[in-house]
């Protein structure tokens, strides 16, 4: 009897430190929290090292960094020396590019009023955006994000900008370039290029080109523009795949905003991971509103791959929003987070970033 008695003790020892250990390998495995970094700057080493330790010491898992192609060796091996994945963050069809507007200004997008993005920016200069329906510039895009995805130990390509220009901008951004944007307006609406019209004729049998005002209620016309993208989309994703790497993007909240706004049906896509910048500032919305945007979001792709919520940090007015932005995001369904950006943090940000991970 005691020997049973031994042995059933020991039996349930095993079975509860078993189920501790698969409950650590799921919570380690199920959530990930990222940061964009990078743009606009000019890090050295050192300065970039602190931050990294003090990222991974936080629970960050990963970076999102902007910079030149030839210095993302050196960032890999600095972000790997401190235990964070590094993905390389790069504008894809929005392409500001001195030698692309030289020899190739016909690759840009044209708006229905006949005006091109290379010439005619729409809303600020760097707003000039490659068309995604033409085959020299999926060639191009192609060889970009091959050449990155071939850097040794990268983690990942990170697309940004993988879309139109905004037909309709963000609600809040209205006021910030003097416009009311209520519906779709010609000088706004891409693309009209040559490439596109032919193609979507020899489609349809409609030519675009005659659409005029009634431009916006034609939905084959508007799926035409969302099929470019993902197309494209589909391009570079078996071409980072093909390299043995991962691919992921950030997009716009929901694929109900960003078909609207940015021709963008990014639920479509088959990349393996979604970054919706879920900036509700932009949108004049509040907190709660995050919980939604990550609840259509995860619906959407039917949880195939993870969809870590982006966080825009100038949005938060009290550290105690961001924790709530942070709670929101989870009760959304998130797999994580993603911080744009941690250069501006206060210590009660890190402090509250630091728990949330912790309890997540």
């Amino acid at each position: 009897m005691k020997k049973l008695n031994f042995l059933m003790t020991w039996l349930c020892i095993f079975i509860l430190t078993m189920l501790t250990a698969c409950q650590t390998v799921d919570d380690i495995s199920s959530a990930k929290h990222f940061v964009w970094m990078g743009e606009g700057k000019s890090e050295g080493s050192d300065e970039l090292e602190q931050m990294f330790i003090k990222l991974k010491n936080t629970g960050i898992d990963g970076v999102m960094y902007q910079c030149g192609v030839d210095k993302y060796p050196a960032v890999v091996a600095l972000a790997h020396k401190h235990g964070l994945e590094l993905h390389a963050w790069q504008t894809i069809l929005r392409r500001y590019d001195d030698r692309l507007l030289s020899e190739h200004a016909d690759w840009y997008t044209v708006s229905r009023d006949g005006r091109s993005t290379a010439e005619h920016p729409p809303f600020v200069d760097y707003y000039k955006w490659l068309c995604p329906t033409k085959p020299e510039v999926r060639a191009y895009l192609t060889e970009l994000v091959e050449s990155i995805a071939e850097i040794p130990n990268i983690d990942g390509v990170h697309l940004d900008y993988i879309r139109h220009s905004d037909v309709i901008l963000a609600r809040d951004l209205w006021d910030v370039y003097g416009l009311t944007m209520d519906k779709e307006y010609a000088p706004y609406d891409f693309c009209y290029c040559e490439d596109c019209i032919e193609r979507y004729k020899k489609e349809t049998g409609e030519d675009a080109g005659t659409f005029g005002d009634a431009a916006p209620d034609n939905e084959r016309w508007r799926q035409f523009r969302y099929d470019m993208v993902t197309e494209t989309v589909d391009a570079l994703t078996k071409a980072v795949h093909a390299k043995g790497n991962k691919i992921n993007a950030a997009v716009f909240p929901t694929p109900t905003i960003s078909k609207k706004l940015v021709r963008q049906q990014w639920d479509n896509w088959n990349i393996d991971a979604y970054y919706p910048m879920n900036y509700q500032s932009f949108y004049r919305e509040d907190i709660d509103w995050i919980e939604q945007c990550c609840i259509e979001g995860v619906e959407a792709i039917n949880g195939r791959v993870p969809l870590y919520s982006g966080l825009y940090m100038p949005a938060m007015k009290t550290p105690e929003d961001f924790r709530l932005a942070i709670q929101a995001s989870k009760r959304g369904g998130a797999s994580g987070v993603c911080v744009f950006t941690p250069y501006g943090m206060k210590d009660a940000h890190w402090a509250i970033l630091k728990e949330e991970i912790d309890k997540w």
